[in-house]
Parts: structure tokens; C-alpha cells; sequence
């Protein structure tokens, strides 16, 4: 039986890359449906990002980047290796486009992949641009959306969603109603817990 989830992240957590990772690697043992709500969590980032010294001050930056590679090791990814910060607003609007065009999945894994593997700045509408033509969407149509900002009132909604329930934590994630996990995970917390949710579904 499948389990759904929806999970609350932001392209900018690295512990969402984290969760992402994690998702991939259940995927080989549990059937999952994961449906992405962005989060913008740093809105006030300049479109041109910052480094994580200017956005978590007294950060240090060893204890970092060796807690994060250490949670990202079971789904065989380094996320404590990138110190840039990118604004992800048109990341995020670039979602909802995808998700239209029932490219959802391959948006996310594509944004993950070009901003923690290929070091770029998701922030750029030109690399997004390349993003878009790369899992085959229509990149002119995809041009357009973003910078008309069509899709910017759904971010705006999950904005109110996420305040309104209080949330303090991404990734945040429910199946149906229920809260089942949040924040900076393990990979043996996060397969229990949904190990043992899928099997009380069935």
C-alpha cells in the first residue's frame, strides 16, 4: 500500500536535501508518494544569496559540515559541503511549474543535484532556465511564469499555512493530517518511523 506524504521544505535547508536523500533510499523498500510544499524560509535573502557565516553568525563551520555529510551518509550525500546560501523564491515558484506539468519529482532532484552537487546559484532564473530544459519543459513557457510571478501566491499561502500551524522546522513532514516527523533527522529515526506508519496503513 502506498504511503503518502507531504513534506514541507525549502531548497536552502540542508537538512530537506538531507530528507530528500532519505526518501530516495525508503523508495527501494517502501512504496512512497511524496508530494514537495515550498517553503520560502529565508525571504529577506538578497537574490544574489549569502554565504552561511553572514546568515547564522558564530556558525562554526566544522561542526557543520561534519554533523550534516554524517546525517547525509546513509543516502550517500555531502550537504555540509556547500556554505552558499541561495534565495530560493523563483526555485520555489519553479516547483509549481513543474508541478503543473507533472514534473514535480524531477524539478526537485534536478534543483537539489545543480545546487549541492554542481555548486551553482539556484537563485539565477538563467540556471533554472537550464534546469527546466533539461527534465524536457517548455523553458520559454517556464520563463514566462516566473517572472510574472504566477505562481507566487501559493508560496505566499503556504506561507500562512505553515504560521498558522505553527511550524518551526523543515523538512516538516505529514501523511493525511498528522505530523510525523520535523527537523534535523537520522536515517534509522526517519525509516522507523515510516517503516512502521506504512505498516499500519496496510
Amino acid at each position: 500500500m502506498t504511503l503518502p506524504l507531504r513534506i514541507i521544505f525549502d531548497f536552502s535547508c540542508p537538512y530537506c536535501y538531507i530528507a530528500w536523500g532519505y526518501v530516495q533510499k525508503l523508495k527501494e523498500t517502501v512504496d512512497l508518494a511524496v508530494n514537495w510544499i515550498g517553503w520560502e524560509i529565508h525571504p529577506d535573502l538578497p537574490k544574489d544569496g549569502r554565504m552561511i557565516q553572514d546568515v547564522v553568525p558564530g556558525i562554526v563551520l566544522s561542526e557543520r559540515v561534519e554533523k550534516l555529510n554524517g546525517l547525509g551518509k546513509p543516502a550517500g550525500i555531502v550537504p555540509g559541503n556547500k556554505l552558499f546560501v541561495p534565495n530560493t523564491r523563483l526555485a520555489l515558484q519553479g516547483l509549481e511549474f513543474a508541478r503543473d506539468n507533472g514534473k514535480m519529482q524531477e524539478w526537485v532532484a534536478e534543483v537539489y543535484k545543480t545546487s549541492y552537487v554542481l555548486d551553482k546559484n539556484i537563485g539565477d532564473i538563467q540556471v533554472l532556465i537550464d534546469i527546466a530544459r533539461q527534465i524536457g519543459l517548455d523553458a520559454a513557457a517556464f520563463e514566462q511564469a516566473v517572472a510574472s510571478e504566477r505562481y507566487l501566491p501559493i508560496l505566499l499561502e503556504t506561507d500562512q499555512e505553515c504560521m498558522d500551524k505553527q511550524l518551526e522546522w523543515v523538512p516538516t513532514i505529514f501523511s493525511g493530517p498528522e505530523k510525523v516527523l520535523e527537523g534535523a533527522l537520522t536515517y534509522e529515526i526517519f525509516e522507523k518511523a515510516l517503516v512502521d506508519l506504512s505498516q499500519l496503513q496496510q
